[in-house]
């Protein structure tokens, strides 16, 4: 009752200007408040400073420059076993398993449709049916920044608007299809072994969506679909064409949200120890190439 109470409350809220405020005070300098409130989240959620890039808190003159904060990438070795494909992020395992015919699996009585995640993209609708899928929550406390599972060229980019719900626990395990109905940035790949989707996903006080060729993805939040593609001829580069390899930072979210990757059907064998609920860091193994 309670869980559906606070859904109810929620779908109330004025989502996008919540957000806007957030953002706004997030990114402002406001001495040792912004100190102050950096330190108290960090005891509140347990972060491992020693981990980041930067473990002195009086280097982050706003909360948004702490919350994007880098990490030592020391403390994330990459598994670069070349038939490895590694995890993208810090987090926590929301959902995996296989895309049965268009449907992805949220939570029990609620699959949600391959189709509309897309943006209702036909042509990479057709790629990824039967095939795999991975969602990763990125609670709080995590690192919001998002590196390549393989190496691989950027053929699209497409943002889609939406809602701004949250992502938690209790959204995506009572909301369905929670995904669908959110604002999302898609990221198409071509990789040795296939296509790769990494699908960001925006939500409540996410102030925006950021790619590490470009910045942010999108300024001004407008009800409809916009699309940007780069060239590419069989694995070798052309004029402005974007490679990224396994490893390497691709964006990051302004607060944070939820990761989906998408393989195509008989490419990938997910690493068996992975469930629901197992917390996640980037560079560890998440599949096998088949």
């Amino acid at each position: 009752m309670k869980k559906k109470l606070y859904i109810y409350i929620q779908n109330l809220l004025p989502k996008l200007l919540i957000t806007k405020f957030f953002s706004y005070i997030s990114k402002k300098k406001l001495s040792i408040i912004t100190t102050f409130f950096i330190f108290l989240f960090i005891k509140i959620y347990k972060i491992n400073m020693k981990e980041t890039k930067y473990p002195n808190i009086f280097y982050y003159k706003t909360f948004n420059k702490f919350f994007i904060r880098k990490l030592n990438m020391n403390n994330r070795p990459i598994d670069n076993n070349k038939h490895h494909i590694i995890q993208n992020t810090d987090g926590i395992i929301n959902q995996l398993g296989i895309i049965k015919k268009n449907k992805l699996f949220q939570f029990k009585g609620c699959e949600y449709s391959l189709y509309d995640l897309l943006g209702q993209n036909n042509n990479i609708n057709k790629i990824f049916t039967n095939g795999y899928f991975i969602n990763i929550y990125l609670s709080p406390k995590n690192y919001h920044r998002i590196h390549m599972s393989y190496n691989g060229f950027l053929l699209k980019m497409i943002y889609i608007p939406g809602k701004l719900f949250p992502v938690n626990n209790i959204f995506s395990e009572n909301l369905c299809n929670l995904f669908i109905l959110n604002e999302r940035v898609i990221f198409l790949f071509k990789t040795s072994f296939g296509f790769m989707v990494k699908i960001l996903i925006g939500a409540q006080i996410v102030g925006n969506i950021y790619n590490s060729w470009s910045g942010l993805v999108i300024s001004s939040r407008r009800n409809k679909i916009k699309t940007w593609n780069w060239p590419y001829i069989k694995n070798f580069y052309k004029k402005d064409s974007i490679f990224l390899k396994k490893g390497e930072e691709m964006g990051y979210f302004n607060l944070g949200s939820t990761v989906i990757t998408l393989f195509p059907p008989k490419t990938i064998k997910f690493n068996p120890v992975l469930k629901k609920g197992l917390n996640i860091k980037i560079g560890e193994l998440l599949a096998y190439i088949i």
